[in-house]
């Protein structure tokens, strides 16, 4: 079973004895020139065929920085890679410092090493992006299909926190690429390689008094590390996947420790029990949960006197989401202040959900916050705290020994659902009484849309039927979302656009705003063909998916779907004596590892007039590992294409 590679690091790495490449800015060899799509992934626009970055300490008025300077060679074979000729380069700037990006330079090679278009600084622009983050941006200069590119620059950074890193894996295939960087012995540095792909190379030699700060006595050791990979796929981004930087192959550091000359020490990371005290005196968080007794006075009584804990959980998570309007900001450790907010009945996510929170306890219920990330945010680490891990906050409340997580910030998610993005594997729980822990984010499993379809033929060759759909879970959330600003006519006038010659003569929508109950549709139709001597009809409806999501020969990153779902059909036509079936759906039975996913049909032909199928899609499991993929792909294709059989009527020719 293949697992994501991670690995930490103290400050000296295992030894390798792999060659690490250099290139000569400028210089572009007969095989660059030759080389040939098709030597590495046929489909891709364009290919690295070296890239490399170099961090290095140095000082700078007694200042000391980080320069990393980067170099790529990248062949673009046709038209649509030519936006790999365009660059953004991120810089950070706070009150007190900023990066900055020096010595630009980019050539691109046309034909041979004598046609050369060099980059120009005047086309070089930075861009305000926000407050704290510029970008500064250049394209290319000439390109043309087969050109080669050369593209150099140094960023300079006064923030040491985290050292560069560095992404082997990106959007296109990669020959070889390369980090390198020289480490002061001041310096300790937790390091991560997440991905699943292995180094080629990872070397680590000391170098003897190579750091010095002008007017302090000593200096320090460096080590010197070089990491490499070689024949690099491109990460392709797919369907049913969380953030890609849980999956691209790449390397990270996080500053740990540091030591001055003097033999003072500064720790960075720290401990849960530390975070946990700190947190509790923190103004958006821990002094926010002093707001109980506020929420005392708020909560009508008729809602503390419910007898039930869970239904008084609802009763009060129905207040607080009735209450707020959502402000489209999570506000997670910032800009925090629960009283304003409820007075002014508008709020980010941090301040609904600790309202919630406070609201909860108010009444009597054990209750905690929870520290999470959305699913394009990442997956927190486990290893060691980093905050910035976490961009969401949701209450968590304990009732008979289950949980319930929830989030208040969402009008349309009922007692216990969460946002999908919120679906993301575990997130932090914290009272600030007892330690903070590891809590699973559990979806719930009552996912489903299931189809009752009755059809009459007539005579004529035309078919009245009723179709009913009733959607629960996330299906009816997602059906709710969709149908937000719908009415009934525009909802009846998209089913109708998805199949030919079908017009819905009656349509009614239950519990489209009661949150808590499924959501049921019903379309009255009628069918018209134009030869009703044959008629071909698609008793699934056009299926549970029009294509296979699933599309890549191999997927090294886990399928992930959120949560299990079921799509059940019933389905049963009665015909007029002058017509007869010619063919149907055969029955049949798809599984795949271990029930995690399967496909039914079970199909019946009564006598000559009445013919029934019912059919079931269930995807049993939220999470499939990549050693699963072909099986779920298979299953997909399956699918798709028994879904696409239709069931054949014939008209009896009489005489």
């Amino acid at each position: 079973m293949k697992k994501t590679l991670t690995l930490i690091f103290l400050l000296i790495t295992i030894y390798s004895y792999s060659q690490e490449t250099t290139y000569k800015f400028g210089e572009i060899t007969a095989n660059d020139l030759s080389f040939k799509a098709s030597q590495i992934d046929a489909t891709a626009n364009a290919v690295v065929l070296y890239e490399s970055g170099d961090s290095k300490f140095t000082v700078d008025d007694r200042n000391i920085n980080v320069n990393t300077t980067y170099y790529f060679k990248i062949k673009i074979f046709n038209k649509e890679g030519f936006k790999h000729g365009t660059f953004s380069i991120p810089i950070y700037a706070n009150k007190n410092n900023s990066e900055k990006v020096v010595k630009i330079k980019g050539i691109t090679h046309n034909s041979n090493t004598k046609n050369q278009t060099h980059l120009s600084l005047n086309n070089v622009f930075t861009e305000q992006e926000n407050t704290n983050w510029k970008s500064v941006k250049f394209t290319m200069p000439n390109l043309k299909e087969n050109c080669i590119i050369e593209v150099s620059y140094t960023v300079v950074t006064p923030f040491k926190f985290n050292l560069t890193g560095w992404d082997f894996q990106s959007d296109i295939p990669k020959l070889s690429s390369q980090y390198k960087a020289l480490i002061p012995g001041n310096y300790f540095y937790n390091r991560s390689l997440t991905g699943y792909l292995k180094l080629s190379l990872n070397n680590s030699t000391v170098k003897k008094h190579c750091f010095h700060v002008p007017g302090v006595m000593g200096d320090a050791n460096c080590e010197e590390i070089v990491y490499g990979m070689k024949n690099i796929p491109a990460f392709i981004e797919e369907d049913y996947m969380t953030s890609k930087e849980n999956f691209i192959s790449k390397i990270k550091f996080e500053l740990a420790e540091s030591v001055w000359f003097d033999g003072t020490k500064k720790k960075y990371t720290t401990t849960w029990d530390a975070v946990d005290k700190e947190f509790k005196s923190d103004k958006n968080i821990g002094i926010q949960f002093k707001k109980i007794k506020y929420f005392e006075d708020l909560i009508p009584e008729e809602i503390k006197n419910i007898p039930n804990d869970l239904d008084k959980a609802k009763a009060v998570y129905t207040f607080i989401q009735d209450h707020f309007t959502w402000n489209e900001k999570y506000g997670i450790f910032k800009n925090a202040r629960v009283k304003q907010a409820f007075e002014a009945k508008i709020g980010n996510v941090t301040e609904i959900n600790i309202s919630l929170i406070n609201a909860l306890k108010t009444v009597g219920l054990n209750t905690e916050l929870v520290l999470s990330s959305t699913r394009n945010h990442g997956v927190p680490t486990k290893l060691y705290p980093i905050i910035s891990d976490f961009n969401y906050v949701l209450a968590k409340v304990n009732i008979n020994n289950t949980y319930y997580l929830l989030d208040a910030s969402q009008k349309l998610n009922p007692f216990g659902l969460l946002p999908f993005k919120c679906l993301n594997s575990y997130g932090r729980a914290m009272d600030f009484k007892n330690d903070s822990y590891w809590v699973n984010i559990i979806p719930t499993k009552n996912n489903k849309t299931n189809l009752y379809a009755s059809l009459v033929l007539n005579e004529d060759g035309s078919i009245h039927g009723k179709l009913r759909r009733v959607s629960t879970g996330y299906h009816a959330l997602n059906k709710r979302i969709a149908y937000l600003k719908l009415n009934n006519d525009e909802i009846a006038d998209d089913f109708e656009n998805i199949f030919s010659n079908l017009t819905v003569e009656n349509y009614t929508l239950e519990n489209k705003n009661d949150i808590n109950k499924p959501i049921i549709e019903v379309f009255d139709f009628v069918v018209e063909f134009d030869d009703p001597r044959k008629i071909y009809f698609n008793p699934f409806f056009g299926g549970s998916f029009q294509e296979n999501p699933f599309k890549q020969e191999d997927r090294l990153y886990p399928v992930d779907f959120g949560f299990i779902k079921k799509y059940n059909l019933h389905f049963n036509i009665e015909l007029p004596e002058n017509y007869k079936i010619e063919s149907f759906p055969k029955s049949e039975k798809y599984n795949i590892t271990e029930n995690g996913a399967s496909f039914e049909i079970n199909s019946k032909l009564i006598e000559d007039y009445k013919y029934t199928l019912q059919s079931n899609l269930t995807i049993a499991k939220d999470k499939f590992l990549n050693n699963e993929y072909n099986s779920l792909k298979k299953l997909f294709e399956h699918t798709i294409i028994a879904q696409k059989t239709p069931l054949v009527i014939k008209k009896v020719e009489t005489n």
